[in-house]
């Protein structure tokens, strides 16, 4: 699998990446991507997932891989938002989409229950959410109404800086998204590239939240396929002003930055993913997602490694990577543990 470059040559630049898997179990093709490209994490969704005893033997596998290479803890990421955006349904809690929370609950409602599905994840090997998400939809035009706690920047702020700290004390991390604030658009960043429509410069009301979760210490951050005008031609993902001007200046986030998935329309249209993979690290971000599985993170490592230039950037970023990883639990729950908490629900 290791095509166009040398094994020693890729893992160098694996830690970067956050790659899909085929199915429910470990095959060939994820072994190799842990073991040899030793990866940074594995995002799992829905084809990945059957139910709570199958998902813990899955993540003690993939983590025991990992230690196998002699690599930190990998990150195991899902998109447990709520709504029309939770992967894992019953006997997992299932979580009311965003702006119905934005419209009934309170900050306390928000943090107990955000606890509660870092709880259920962290139990199973999750160590990662996709969540929360701090754009301020305006209209329901905007493709993430339903997944925004609603059109008041302080409210989604507060709601989402709970959800933060909810996950948090579950030991799971949070992921806060998608920056700078899709709220203003019309357009599925999924099928093109979407471009703001505040006139606003400074995009005061879509970085409010960001700015509160920086303050917060939000572990990482989810950047948008979004293109700002007053900002610059490209993307925010591969945009160095969105990214290391904005994110890392202005608004002072230390943590990771994590990329969108770079095979959505908005950057695949425009670019090859293994080419968004280089522009995306270029601009400041730390871990690169491609939900496809293996072949395309492989061609993506390759582009990687033979690009001298990205070496500084790639070594800035597997230094905030590596700092995560190693705050990561190693063993997973007992597993009479799972059966016992989800027999009970």
């Amino acid at each position: 699998m290791t095509i166009g470059g040398k094994k020693g040559e890729l893992s160098s630049v694996g830690p970067l990446f956050m790659a899909g898997i085929k199915g429910p179990q470990i095959d060939p093709a994820a072994r190799e991507l842990v073991r040899e490209l030793q990866v940074g994490g594995i995002i799992l969704f829905a084809r990945n997932l059957e139910d709570p005893e199958q998902i813990w033997q899955l993540t003690r596998d993939l983590q025991q891989e990992a230690r196998d290479a002699g690599a930190p803890p990998l990150l195991i990421a899902v998109d447990q938002e709520g709504g029309p955006v939770q992967r894992m349904k019953s006997p997992f809690t299932l979580i009311p989409p965003a702006r119905e929370l934005g419209l009934s609950a309170d900050a306390g409602q928000v943090e107990a229950l955000a606890r509660t599905v870092g709880r259920e994840l962290a139990l199973v090997g999750i160590n990662m959410n996709l969540a929360p998400v701090l754009d301020v939809a305006r209209t329901p035009y905007c493709p993430l109404w339903e997944r925004s706690f609603g059109p008041d920047p302080d409210k989604v702020a507060a709601l989402a800086e709970a959800a933060i700290r909810g996950f948090g004390q579950a030991q799971v991390v949070p992921v806060a998204k998608h920056f700078p604030g899709l709220g203003d658009t019309a357009l599925d960043s999924h099928q093109t590239l979407p471009s703001a429509q505040d006139p606003d410069p400074e995009r005061t009301t879509d970085l409010l939240p960001f700015r509160r979760a920086a303050a917060q210490g939000v572990p990482a951050v989810m950047t948008a396929h979004l293109q700002v005008p007053a900002w610059d031609s490209r993307p925010a993902t591969l945009s160095a002003v969105a990214l290391g001007d904005w994110l890392r200046r202005r608004l002072g986030f230390q943590g990771v930055i994590m990329t969108d998935d770079l095979e959505m329309g908005a950057i695949a249209e425009g670019n090859a993913v293994p080419d968004a993979a280089g522009q995306a690290l270029a601009a400041g971000a730390d871990l690169l997602l491609i939900c496809s599985p293996a072949d395309m993170v492989w061609e993506a490592a390759r582009r990687l490694s033979r690009d001298s230039a990205l070496s500084q950037a790639a070594a800035a970023a597997k230094t905030r990577l590596h700092a995560l990883r190693t705050r990561l639990a190693r063993a997973p729950a007992d597993l009479a543990a799972v059966k016992a908490y989800f027999q009970q629900r």
